[in-house]
């Protein structure tokens, strides 16, 4: 429940921001809720306007916290009676201290906090018929020279903790919104001690075939393909080859085995990559799209928590540098091997002219669906056949299609 509080108290913070400068959401991620607040009041400071009134602790409601009037005063039968009068006097130089107030700010006790609870843990000390027995034993070593007033914060702290109860996550959640370290984030990944090998070449070089060799052979694997497409023919070729494979896109869910007894193996668009399931071997194809602006955090996230033994990233060798800066943050190394192209790419002399030129076997990029209709037809009309693939097709459409490019008859 105080979790749920402080995630809502959290969203408070944003919201803060956004109302004083869009510029201050940036830094939402990179700081802790202690600095988050910081910045908050020190905006407002800036502003002129009133702290109380920006102060997100004016959020919280506090609780009153009472002495239970059944308890024994064991307090009194072991060091005798206080005087109220020396209590106050304790009392009121304990919180006058500069170092109190740092203290309390270091624990969580903003002014707006500290005011509250220093009154009532005045009211309660004052007025309790009968002090918890450990308080009731320092007040007295305090006042008999055997003890000092910073000896009360404790159960300074122990009241405040009573009347604020967000105050006992705090420590939790400067830890959750800590985001300056991801690795963190995946503790399955971490406490294994694993192997990542970075297959690097050109397109049509062999270096995903490779890695997926080892996917089949391994007890449990995952593959994280880029496209459904490649994520449909991964789970394909795992099953036709008598390793039984899930699939698991953002559109489908295909269970060999039924749901109930999910397979050993699965092959899965990147985004559906589970970070809490414990795989032999993890394949991740296209590791440098990495640096796409809004699909990088994926392949991002997969690297840093996929709990695999053994990882294999395959992608242009460009990226090899980026990988091992991410694995360095996560105390890991990475073997690269490189692959050459199998088949030499040539640039032709001349443009294609028109579709009367079009051989089997060429491939046809159009950048709207009403140019590769155009296009089609185009070639269909010259006798023949055409396969056509675009992001709309479902993923079983894109596949036969694929396969009636890939089949010579």
């Amino acid at each position: 429940l105080y979790l749920f509080k402080m995630f809502h108290f959290r969203r408070k913070v944003v919201i803060l921001y956004c109302s004083f400068h869009k510029i201050l959401v940036t830094n939402t991620l990179r700081c802790s809720i202690g600095e988050e607040l910081s910045v908050v009041r020190n905006y407002s400071q800036k502003k002129g306007k009133k702290k109380s009134t920006n102060s997100v602790s004016t959020l919280f409601v506090p609780i009153s916290v009472k002495s239970n009037p059944d308890d024994i005063n064991v307090g009194v039968e072991l060091t005798g009676a206080l005087n109220k009068g020396d209590l106050l006097k304790i009392l009121t130089k304990f919180y006058q201290k500069p170092e109190i107030k740092v203290l309390s700010l270091e624990n969580g006790l903003d002014s707006y906090i500290q005011n509250q609870v220093y009154a009532s843990f005045k009211k309660f000390c004052l007025e309790a018929e009968s002090l918890p027995a450990d308080l009731h034993v320092v007040f007295s070593d305090i006042l008999q020279d055997a003890g000092h007033v910073d000896d009360i914060f404790p159960y300074y702290l122990r009241h405040a903790r009573q009347m604020f109860p967000h105050l006992e996550c705090m420590d939790d959640l400067r830890k959750i919104s800590d985001l300056r370290s991801p690795a963190n984030w995946y503790p399955n990944a971490r406490s294994l001690n694993r192997r990542i090998i970075f297959h690097a070449g050109p397109t049509n070089s062999g270096k995903t075939y490779h890695a997926l060799e080892r996917y089949f052979s391994a007890k449990s694997g995952v593959y994280c393909g880029p496209l459904k497409l490649l994520a449909s023919e991964v789970f394909k070729k795992a099953n036709d080859r008598g390793v039984p494979c899930d699939l698991i896109t953002g559109e489908e869910r295909k269970f060999v085995n039924g749901e109930d007894n999910p397979a050993r193996h699965v092959s899965c668009t990147v985004e559906m990559t589970s970070v809490n399931m414990p795989y032999e071997v993890a394949v991740i194809d296209e590791i440098q799209m990495m640096r796409d602006p809004g699909r990088g955090w994926a392949w991002t996230r997969a690297l840093l928590g996929v709990a695999a033994e053994e990882i294999h990233v395959c992608g242009e060798e460009g990226a090899v540098d980026l990988v091992k800066y991410i694995a360095a943050t996560t105390g890991e190394d990475v073997e690269v091997c490189k692959y050459k192209r199998l088949t030499e790419l040539t640039l032709e002399s001349s443009s294609l002219g028109s579709l009367n030129n079009v051989r089997p076997g060429d491939c046809i990029v159009c950048f709207s669906k009403n140019d590769i209709y155009t296009v089609s037809r185009g070639i269909e009309a010259r006798g023949m056949e055409v396969a056509v693939i675009y992001g709309g097709l479902p993923p079983g459409t894109k596949l036969a299609q694929a396969q009636k490019f890939n089949d010579p008859d």
